[in-house]
């Protein structure tokens, strides 16, 4: 197995691994910690099928399927990110910097996104190092920080007015600071995506603080990874150790993408 790094803070492409045949356990050891190392891992095959993918989603942790769209689940255990679709979610809109899940107590640990259709004029998808992010920033702001929380919300359509949000939508409360269950890293855990109100601070001072983290954290693309998607990528990052965002392509053109989505060992029933 060869692990080659895609940039100085996030991201390596693994060769020399078949995800469409079992894994052994030495096998499987090299790619956890190769994935807690580079917190994402590349994989170039074509025929992955949606059993092959969830097989190595759960090297990871457990696969299972939370969700809070309607849309019926063609695959077992995994979700369609689509524009041509009828069952595909999340279209063409581009998304900003975020982590998936956070408006549930116990956030994803990892998701698995499989090229299936990409643009002929290509599709990009962007990562970077939260454990950098939050290192990044300077003593005073993050003690600040250590002060609030924010809640974020299931309605990914921002600005967000806590007034208007619909009452099913998925809601949690998270600080800034972000500690992880088993390996104990932290990590800045922070998106304008999905947060609609703050809890330790009054809501002009959470957006001017939001703010200045966000710039802060924006002052360095270092800590990114772009990647430019090609059918038969296979890619599986730590989502609560990383931000990923989603730049803007051609919505006349399909792009499919299949989506697994990995917990933390043994919390998905808790």
């Amino acid at each position: 197995m060869e692990v080659i790094p895609l940039s100085a803070h996030i991201g390596a492409e693994v060769k020399g691994v078949d995800v469409t045949k079992p894994i052994d356990d030495a096998t499987a050891n090299e790619l956890r910690a190769a994935f807690e190392k580079h917190l994402l891992l590349l994989i170039r095959q074509p025929g992955v099928s949606a059993d092959d993918q969830t097989n190595f989603g759960n090297l990871f942790g457990d696969v299972r399927l939370r969700t809070k769209y309607s849309v019926p689940v063609a695959v077992p255990m995994a979700q369609f990110v689509s524009n041509a679709r009828p069952d595909g979610i999340l279209g063409d809109v581009e998304l900003l910097y975020h982590q998936d899940h956070c408006f549930f107590d116990l956030p994803l640990k990892a998701l698995a996104l499989y090229g299936i259709e990409i643009p002929p004029s290509g599709s990009v998808t962007k990562f970077r190092n939260a454990i950098s992010m939050l290192e990044c920033l300077p003593a005073d702001l993050r003690a600040r920080c250590d002060k609030v929380r924010n809640l974020f919300d299931g309605d990914l359509t921002p600005p967000h007015d806590p007034s208007k949000s619909k009452d099913e939508q998925p809601r949690a409360w998270h600080s800034y600071v972000w500690t992880d269950p088993e390996c104990g890293r932290q990590s800045l855990l922070a998106s304008p995506t999905t947060i609609s109100a703050y809890d330790g601070i009054s809501p002009e001072d959470g957006k001017k603080l939001f703010d200045e983290v966000w710039d802060c954290v924006n002052s360095h693309p270092e800590f990114e990874y772009a990647h430019t998607w090609r059918p038969g990528d296979l890619i599986v990052w730590h989502n609560c150790l990383s931000q990923h965002a989603r730049m803007p392509f051609n919505g006349a053109e399909p792009r499919t993408l299949r989506r697994t989505q990995i917990h933390y060992r043994g919390t998905y029933d808790a």
